[in-house]
Parts: structure tokens; C-alpha cells; sequence
């Protein structure tokens, strides 16, 4: 991923800093995601609970990666992927936010793991009700922390307790996006946007508006569709012309929408926004989507990379290069076999309990229906949202933006 000690020169003739590239994983899960933590255990767990009866042993897990794993990643030696830090991100929600005690204990062992958490949210549409949003991962600061098992890096149970108080939405139990990343803002943490096109119900007229709150985007997801990716380019392609105070491309007189946007962006100037990659991987082929990062130190910390993206701004990590993605967005097949992989664990975890092949049978089809009308439902949201989507922004080819970083001038 390029050779040791990279030189970059920022604003001017001094001698340049090494910086060695790493690749991270940002976005990535394990059994703490399971229970009452996963959005999908209430449809699935309730269901089988229903048919084979209140007491059943049967429990779905939607993931089965244990923290040992992903330590091992770190270490993998060629040809597998040269990953240098991982950054472990839990489902939570109101009903489920406990740090594991694995996690915590890999943590305090492992610098290069951070121990992070991907956040369900809702927030208020343009109707004044409040919908399912996108999801924050939130990743802590780069000061070592207090653990049971000694000192770490990223969030604390008692920050996330904090967060689940302080961020509810007006009048709900559930966390309020925007209340979310404000309150890391006010006290130094990291986050970004998971997948923001994705998995929520959202108008797209409220989502744009909080695209525009965020300093880093997951632009690329491995478990998402291309389709996604392109629309989160066009977007920050035309966001980060426009804060760095560039005209609005001429094609825009054909989509108003996107006019009216590009309007608001010239006249608030807000901050530019870094695209970030994330694996988002439950099972397998973790190092799917990686993020390269030009670090300050051969063999950097999870600690090194927080300060990176706490302390400089986005115009400087942009201006520097200092992040890039490297990976593809997911597919429908990618999907469908992250499906197949999940029902074919849970079947074997839960071999004890099917004394009899009608048991399991029964359960397969029951899970394998649940999902597939989920699933069903979510594309045909998805599929909606998209075409409103490409309706409203022109793509990156039509904008004429091939690359949305400042020049290495704009920093003086």
C-alpha cells in the first residue's frame, strides 16, 4: 500500500513528515451485536419465540464473530490483507448498549483495537414526525481510558450511558441523530454516518440535511449496493465544492433540488465532509472495505488514528490525502450469501435443541421467510429512495467533479 515513509508537504517548503499507510478497519462487528442489541431481534426472536413456544432455548444470533478473531486479523500474515487497526462497532440501542467484557479485555490488551459502537438512531422528519435515521458509529476519543481489565482505547460504558441520557429524542426513548453528533462535537469524540441512504426510513430531504452535519461519511459499505455509493459521491463531490467556495456546475439548472442545495452550501459554507469505507462484515471476509490511512508513526495505534481524525480538520486530512478508501460497496449476492452464512450458523449453534429434523426445518423456514420479507420490504423502500435520489443530484460524471479533495494550496 505504497512505500514506508510517504512524504507529505503541508503549505509550505519545510522538510516534510514521514507518514506510513496503514489500513483500518472502521466498521466492523461481533457477538456483542447480538440480543437485544440487533434491530432485526424483535422480528426474528419474537417470531420463533412465538412458534416454538415462550420458553424455547432457540436464539438467533445475526452474528458470530467473537473479539479473538478480529485480534488475529491484526496479525494475519501474507497474503491476507495487511490490516493495522480495527475499529469494533457494536449494534446499541436503547433497549441494548453494554460494552462486552471480550471486547474490553482484547482492548486494554491490544492498542491497535478500538473499542467503538454503531448507534441506532431516529430523528424528526420534514413532516415534524420522527423516523427511524441513520445509524452513528461512534468511535471515542484518543486519551486512553479507564477498563476493568486496565486502560484503553475509545467509548467507556459510562460515556455510552451518558450518550443513551442526554441524546433522546424529544418526547421518545430512542437517541436523536443529530442530538448524537452534536454531544461527540462538545466532548471531543470521533463518529461518522453509517451508510446514510441505508437501512432507514427517512425522508431524503431530512437525510441530505444531516449529510451535511457530518465531518466523515461512510460513502462505501460492504454490505450496501454500488447504487448507494454513487449518490453519497455526487452529494459530497457537490458539498465540498461549494464549502470550498467553488461556482455551482452549470448542469444544475436542470435538477432544482440539487440548485436550491447547492445554493444553502455557498451561502453557510459549511466544513467539508471525508469519505470513509467500512467492512460492515457479521461473519466473514472482514477486510472487505478498508480505509488507508497515512499515519504519523510506522506501526500506529487506534489512539493515533482518533487524534488524526479529531485534531485536524477536514480540509486538512483532504488536502493531505490522508485517508482513502480501498474496497467495492456490497451486492445483492454478497448480501444474500451473508444471509445464507447467518441461517446455516444459527442452525448449527442451535443443533442442541432440534431433537428432531422437523424442529430445525421449521425454524429454517420461519427465519428464511422473516428475512426475505424484510429484506423485501427494505429494497422496495431502498429502490424508492434511490430514484428520488438521482432524480434530485445529478451524478459525479454529470456534476464534472472528478475529485472533490482541495488542492494542497488551500491550506496556506
Amino acid at each position: 500500500m505504497g512505500s514506508e515513509g510517504e512524504h507529505a508537504t503541508i503549505g509550505g517548503p519545510s522538510e516534510p513528515a514521514p507518514r506510513y499507510p496503514v489500513l483500518v478497519i472502521t466498521h466492523i462487528h461481533t457477538e456483542g451485536s447480538n440480543g437485544l442489541a440487533s434491530e432485526m431481534d424483535p422480528l426474528i426472536g419474537g417470531a420463533l419465540r412465538s412458534t416454538l413456544g415462550q420458553d424455547t432455548p432457540v436464539r438467533w444470533s445475526e452474528c458470530f464473530t467473537r473479539v479473538d478473531r478480529l485480534r488475529a486479523v491484526l496479525d494475519a500474515p501474507p497474503p491476507a490483507t495487511q490490516v493495522g487497526i480495527v475499529c469494533v462497532t457494536d449494534h446499541m440501542n436503547r433497549r441494548a448498549h453494554k460494552l462486552p467484557e471480550p471486547l474490553l479485555r482484547a482492548a486494554a490488551a491490544e492498542p491497535r483495537l478500538c473499542v467503538g459502537g454503531e448507534l441506532a438512531c431516529i430523528e424528526q422528519d420534514i413532516d415534524g414526525r420522527y423516523r427511524q435515521s441513520p445509524e452513528v458509529l461512534v468511535y471515542g476519543g484518543p486519551a486512553p481510558v479507564d477498563g476493568p481489565f486496565g486502560a484503553y482505547t475509545g467509548l467507556t460504558q459510562a460515556r455510552l450511558d451518558d450518550i443513551f441520557a442526554r441524546c433522546r429524542a424529544p418526547g421518545h426513548l430512542a437517541l436523536q441523530c443529530r442530538r448524537v453528533m452534536d454531544y461527540c462535537a462538545e466532548h471531543g469524540l470521533v463518529c461518522a454516518l453509517a451508510h446514510p441512504l441505508d437501512g432507514h426510513e427517512l425522508s431524503l430531504d431530512a437525510t441530505l440535511e444531516l449529510l451535511g452535519r457530518a465531518k466523515f461519511m461512510e460513502t462505501v459499505n460492504g454490505g450496501f449496493p454500488d447504487a448507494s455509493t454513487q449518490v453519497l459521491e455526487a452529494y459530497l463531490a457537490l458539498h465540498n465544492r461549494m464549502a470550498l467556495g467553488g461556482k455551482p456546475p452549470e448542469v444544475l439548472w436542470r435538477y432544482p433540488r440539487a440548485a436550491r442545495l447547492a445554493e444553502y452550501l455557498a451561502r453557510t459554507r459549511p466544513a467539508p465532509i471525508v469519505a470513509m469505507g467500512g467492512s460492515d462484515a457479521h461473519s466473514h471476509d472482514f477486510d472487505r472495505v478498508v480505509w488507508r490511512y497515512l499515519a504519523p508513526r510506522p506501526r500506529p495505534t487506534a489512539a493515533d488514528l482518533l487524534r488524526t481524525m479529531l485534531e485536524q480538520s477536514a480540509l486538512e486530512l483532504l488536502a493531505q490525502d490522508t485517508f482513502a478508501i480501498v474496497g467495492r460497496p456490497g451486492s445483492g449476492l454478497s448480501v444474500l450469501d451473508d444471509v445464507v452464512r447467518i441461517v446455516i450458523r444459527n442452525l448449527w449453534f442451535n443443533r442442541a435443541h432440534f431433537q428432531k429434523p422437523p424442529v430445525a426445518a421449521k425454524v429454517v423456514a420461519l427465519a428464511a421467510k422473516i428475512v426475505r420479507q424484510e429484506l423485501k420490504r427494505r429494497d422496495a423502500h431502498q429502490a424508492e429512495f434511490l430514484a428520488e435520489a438521482r432524480r434530485a443530484l445529478p451524478g459525479r460524471e454529470a456534476l464534472g467533479l472528478d475529485d472533490p479533495a482541495p488542492d494542497s494550496g488551500a491550506l496556506g
